[in-house]
């Protein structure tokens, strides 16, 4: 996902149907694949959405659909199995609105966004390898739905930035999110450390990628305050995985009201699988 290169981006493994699968199914072939997510397509249940889906990691079930939205979208469309246009997918009891098409896909967020700004960065910083002195702006716990504790950074210290994962901070705070703006080229260099997902760094996050534009809107770091904005974010190429996300945010009197996070998609495999048992 968010990439046109194979073995670029962010890897995801998706199920188009996965109807007749028990849970224990669905984590057997989640373990089976070992991605750091696997998508797993189910009839929906509740009115207006279009499908369903179960997301696995290698350690059990995750509620997040938003990770693998973009990706499940668009494999859906190039199999026949959803018409490309617009689509609402259902995960966790919680419906997403999408824009799906073959060789990509818009996850559109609405809504009031959390923004936290009164929380002592120190300890996170120091999970990253950094400190108070490189922080480059005000740090804020923010996002559309999953909330992400975004700390600007400059770029030399997002370049030298690496996750101590046996530092404690983690059992309380599942992720950094690390961001170097640069509102020349509206741009986001961004690094997402997550040990408390399962993931070390992370090479792509949309949902962090739409929280990140609600902390634009509280910085005043884009050129208005009503209407829709661009922005893009770069992530992934400290660890050989380089990813772009396609951004909008849309503000009300500065206040962001909605966003978007468009990705290219494409497929690296596929294939048949002998389920255990069977």
């Amino acid at each position: 996902m968010f990439t046109d290169t194979p073995y670029d981006g962010c890897a995801l493994g998706v199920v188009p149907d996965a109807a007749e699968l028990s849970s224990a199914d669905m984590l057997a072939v989640a373990r089976e694949i070992a991605l750091t997510e696997t998508a797993l397509v189910v009839p929906p249940r509740l009115p207006g959405s279009t499908y369903g889906v179960r997301v696995m990691t290698p350690d059990g079930e995750s509620p997040f659909g938003g990770h693998s939205a973009v990706g499940t979208a668009s494999v859906l469309v190039r199999a026949g199995r959803l018409a490309a246009g617009e689509a609402v997918q259902e995960c966790g009891g919680r419906q997403l609105a999408l824009t799906a098409g073959a060789d990509g896909s818009t996850l559109c967020v609405a809504g009031e966004p959390l923004l936290h700004p009164e929380w002592d960065p120190g300890p996170l910083l120091a999970a990253c390898g950094l400190t108070d002195a490189d922080l480059a702006g005000t740090p804020h716990l923010t996002g559309f739905g999953p909330a992400f504790h975004v700390l600007p950074v400059d770029s030399q210290a997002l370049a030298r930035a690496s996750a101590h994962l046996t530092d404690p901070v983690w059992a309380d705070c599942a992720d950094a999110v690390l961001v170097a703006w640069d509102p020349a080229s509206g741009t986001a260099a961004v690094r997402v450390f997550a040990p408390g997902y399962g993931m070390p760094e992370d090479p792509a996050c949309a949902s962090a990628a739409l929280g990140l534009g609600a902390w634009l809107a509280r910085e005043k770091a884009l050129p208005g305050t009503d209407g829709r904005y661009s922005y893009q974010v770069r992530q992934g190429e400290d660890i050989g995985r380089p990813a772009t996300l396609s951004c909008t945010v849309d503000l009300t009197e500065g206040r962001a009201t909605a966003a978007t996070v468009h990705g290219r998609v494409t497929a690296t495999a596929s294939g048949r699988m002998t389920l255990p048992g069977r």
